[in-house]
């Protein structure tokens, strides 16, 4: 492909396997000139930085956007409170609280939740009985979202504007270069976006409900409680991710397992392959393209000269793909068994909502193949999201 520094140039984000692979085997620690920082991509050296929370930091990220002269009062208030923009200790206070809603016991009770949503979901597709559809607005958006909407304790008929705000979010948290006025839009979906769930956190203070919010609101962690401002910035932030990396993942594992059909059979003719293939997807094809860090102190990393204030941003669809960690990488095997890849992450900041969409994925995927089983795809043309942090298709058009 040849080396570009505009990481939303057409070429790489259509093909971005194959580019940041490129600089995994002839430069994998790439200073990226445009970008402002470094691209790191073998699986080792990822893995290493995700855990360095000495010389690397995601609240530098943050700061970053806090100091800047943009006019953006309502980002620059809810973005440092997120806790996937925290450091320790104050990320580990709010880890802490959120962890223990998302501990194993309470993500295997949603269990028929998941299964009773994703069943209506297919229900109603079927009761339409129609040539084509678009399954990430039938199915691999509402999904998470009416998963994380019904733990928040919020109203579905709200699905649509939460989708919307999300969708605004995202233009500045995943870097969409491309997109016109996108802090603006930002700026007014986060305003809109907390609004609302301070009303109902408010609400939750008054009348108590058997819901995350109003675990939020009561939580302790080390003797110390979240403010009202900590509760509506996390709520918002679960909102958020709650739903757009595993829209990405369910969209892209139908894509993969249409376009490897033996693949596809496997999982249809035994659905407990389910977990492994979902692990497979995670590092073949996952939502999360990279993650960025902001460098905290001058540090050495393979002879380069990594300077405080620069960023860097680790590939982990090239670390997923590296032959040094991963027998025959670029083949799609849903048998592999792996769960060493680094799909959600790794260290510090690996993602808390990580069971959770996991079993939504394996309840998901089983289930879509089992009941269209001559589903194909409706055009080979897909159009990809234009970020350099997230993968997924705007849209993805099945015959079924």
């Amino acid at each position: 492909m040849g080396v570009t520094d505009n990481l939303t140039d057409p070429a790489v984000i259509a093909r971005p396997y194959e580019y940041f692979g490129e600089l995994r085997e002839t430069e994998p620690v790439y200073r990226n000139e445009k970008w402002g920082g470094w691209i790191v991509t073998r699986y080792d050296d990822v893995r290493t930085c995700l855990q360095d929370d000495e010389h690397l930091s995601v609240q530098v990220e943050a700061d970053r956007l806090r100091n800047s002269s943009l006019e953006i009062p309502e980002m620059k208030s809810m973005f440092p409170k997120w806790v996937f923009y925290l450091d320790p200790p104050d990320h580990t206070k709010l880890r802490t609280v959120i962890g223990e809603a998302f501990n194993p016991t309470m993500v295997k009770d949603q269990r028929e939740k998941v299964e009773r949503v994703t069943a209506d979901l297919i229900d109603d597709i079927e009761r339409r009985d129609p040539d084509e559809i678009e399954l990430i607005e039938e199915f691999a958006y509402p999904l998470p979202v009416q998963i994380i909407t019904r733990i928040l304790g919020l109203p579905l008929d709200d699905e649509e504007k939460l989708g919307e705000w999300s969708s605004d979010i995202a233009l500045t948290l995943f870097h969409h270069y491309n997109a016109e006025n996108r802090h603006q839009r930002t700026e007014a979906g986060i305003r809109e976006f907390a609004d609302y769930v301070r009303e109902v956190v408010v609400k939750r203070e008054e009348e108590p409900q058997e819901d995350l919010i109003t675990y939020l609101n009561e939580a302790e962690a080390d003797g110390m409680t979240l403010s009202r401002d900590e509760v509506v910035a996390t709520v918002v932030g679960l909102l958020f991710a709650g739903h757009e990396t595993t829209t990405k993942l369910l969209a892209n594992g139908t894509l993969e397992l249409l376009r490897h059909p033996d693949q596809l059979e496997l999982l249809r003719e035994d659905p407990a392959v389910a977990p492994s293939a979902v692990e497979e997807i995670l590092r073949y094809h996952g939502p999360s393209k990279s993650l960025t860090r902001g460098v905290k102190e001058d540090f050495e990393f393979h002879g380069k000269q990594i300077q405080a204030g620069e960023r860097v941003l680790l590939s982990l669809a090239a670390a997923n793909r590296d032959p040094r960690k991963f027998e025959n990488p670029e083949e799609f095997d849903i048998t592999r068994g792996t769960m060493e890849h680094v799909g959600f992450g790794h260290g510090t900041h690996h993602c808390l909502g990580a069971p959770l969409a996991r079993l939504e994925a394996r309840v998901a995927f089983p289930a879509l193949v089992q009941a269209f089983p001559d589903m194909e795809l409706a055009t080979e043309e897909i159009e990809w999201t234009q970020s350099p942090l997230v993968r997924g298709p705007k849209e993805l058009r099945l015959r079924v």
